[in-house]
């Protein structure tokens, strides 16, 4: 349940309205990220396959449980995070014992003893993102 980009919020933002296919919250994420490419394997995998706050049922994603807490903080797509938007994206990344130990060493050491260093960099992104780390 780990969680490597900030965008996975606007996912939630997106699917609020209700559910729908890879390919229309693809278009929708380009509309804000136009070098995001919309049937990409990042959209595909780390935006919707891991992403914490989406379930796919059939061939259409809907919110999770916390995509549908997330969903009831005020904010927007593409919109800078409110701090009520950062302290709950935090809290997502606790949740994964992995991360959790990444998490913790970056902001205590700036660096990580994790051999995944693919994780490290997308959890560092993640924290500088949120303002948590330079």
């Amino acid at each position: 349940m780990a969680l490597y980009d900030v965008r996975c919020r606007d996912v939630v933002r997106i699917l609020a309205s209700g559910p729908m296919g890879r390919r229309e919250i693809g278009e929708k994420l380009r509309e804000v990220y136009p070098t995001l490419s919309p049937r990409g394997r990042w959209v595909k995998t780390v935006l919707l396959e891991w992403n914490p706050y989406v379930i796919r049922e059939d061939n259409n994603y809907k919110l999770s449980d916390l995509g549908q807490a997330l969903s009831a903080i005020p904010g927007e797509v593409g919109g800078e995070l409110s701090d009520a938007e950062k302290v709950f994206i935090l809290g997502t990344m606790m949740l994964d014992e992995a991360q959790r130990k990444i998490v913790a060493e970056l902001i205590a050491t700036g660096k990580s003893t994790s051999k995944d260093t693919w994780k490290v960099t997308q959890t560092e992104r993640v924290l500088k993102k949120l303002g948590i780390i330079k």
